[in-house]
């Protein structure tokens, strides 16, 4: 039996059979059908995100077997109905169209990352002019005119990437080795390191928030609120990008263009994480955590209000020795949903600690009012990518 359930958002939850996993649906989704079977009833078995439904048509339509078809999932009936509407030849035109216009942009944008977060070590005149072509193309791409589903894929393929050869943090922790070894100026040494967590007992909230708020992406608003406000200058002088610059300048001056390199290399990837910040409308950072187990991290948050209610949504992703991992939290008013991707070994550790998990929300004061599992990582990024109008949370 099929039993679905309407969001506000408008999202639809189709539970299939026995299946724990529902079918979700957006209300104005474009969707691609392979036509699986027609009965001789006229009922129609559609494949639709790799899942099997029946649906039955109003009017003769001239499907076979075989046929892929694009369908719009249109606004549920009163009585639960979910429309599926064939799109026409002059729409599905339209809407090949639009979809060869995201691919190209999303194509350009990741070949931008690819270069940005590249370990070859470039001359700093390439660096410098890698760096003008980038900032030109990216302002002259329409990103904001991206699909949700467009912008959830490419931003899979970039957390991808940067589990392949962007581990900023690692950089970070190298480029402290050699200034150590080349005898800089230990003030330096010591505000680099103080901008990271290399023990978990250091780990809290108070301290996250401060390194995160340091880390490089948030410079150019700290530059505009010391503007207005002189006191706040001292957290410039804290910013990550303002040391690395200074670490650049005096890595010149005596000479030792490695550390210059390796520094110019961290800022292209600090200014990567404000270009996704800026495409994704919320705030992204490599997470400044050096553990023997953990290779390197991302982090990113976003938050709306609505309806009288304020929505804050934190994506992490990590990338361990032997397995990753990526989880979503979500807070809604003062109710947490909290999603887990990763490889099956990590997420049947968690599935085993989930009643753990529940207790010590429950310690301190806070809800977890849903724990749910995903297969795909880019399911857990269209969490992250709360819009207005568009929160799908699987309770």
């Amino acid at each position: 039996m099929i039993q679905p359930i309407f969001e506000q958002s408008g999202i639809i939850h189709i539970f299939k059979g026995k299946q724990a996993e529902p079918i979700k649906l957006a209300i104005g989704e474009i969707l691609t059908a392979e036509i699986m079977d027609i009965f001789p009833t006229g009922t129609i078995q559609l494949r639709i995100k790799n899942r099997v439904l029946n649906a039955q048509p109003h009017r003769q339509l001239p499907l076979t077997k075989g046929d892929t078809v694009l369908v719009k999932v249109e606004k549920p009936l009163e009585d639960g109905t979910i429309p599926l509407r064939l799109l026409s030849a002059h729409e599905e035109k339209i809407n090949q169209n639009t979809f060869q216009f995201e691919r190209e942009v999303s194509e350009k944008l990741f070949k931008i990352f690819d270069s940005i977060f590249s370990q070859r070590m470039p001359s700093a005149k390439d660096i410098k002019q890698t760096h003008t072509e980038m900032i030109k193309t990216i302002l002259s791409l329409p990103t904001e005119s991206l699909s949700e589903t467009q912008k959830s894929l490419l931003m899979q393929k970039i957390i991808d990437l940067f589990s392949m050869q962007g581990r900023t943090s690692k950089q970070l922790n190298e480029l402290i080795k050699t200034l150590e070894d080349n005898n800089f100026p230990k003030e330096q040494i010591s505000q680099l390191k103080n901008l990271v967590i290399n023990d978990y007992r250091d780990l809290n909230p108070e301290r996250l928030k401060e390194i995160l708020l340091n880390s490089g992406v948030s410079f150019e608003t700290k530059m505009k609120q010391a503007l207005s406000d002189f006191e706040k200058i001292t957290q410039i002088k804290e910013d990550l990008k303002v040391i690395l610059n200074q670490i650049t300048k005096e890595a010149k001056l005596q000479g030792l263009e490695e550390i210059a390199l390796k520094a110019e290399q961290i800022l292209r990837h600090i200014e990567g994480y404000q270009i996704l910040s800026k495409t994704y409308q919320g705030f992204f950072t490599f997470l400044p955590v050096l553990w023997e187990e953990l290779e390197g991290g991302n982090i990113a948050y976003k938050s709306l209000k609505r309806e009288g209610k304020e929505y804050h949504t934190v994506f992490v992703s990590l990338n361990l020795k032997e397995h990753s991992l990526s989880f979503v939290v979500t807070m809604i008013n003062k109710s947490f949903f909290v999603s887990f991707s990763g490889t099956p070994e990590i997420i049947g550790e968690i599935k085993s600690r989930e009643k753990l998990l529940k207790e010590r929300f429950h310690e301190i004061g806070m809800t977890l009012s849903g724990v749910s599992y995903v297969s795909k990582t880019e399911d857990l990024i269209k969490q992250w990518d709360i819009k207005e109008g568009n929160v799908s949370l699987t309770v």
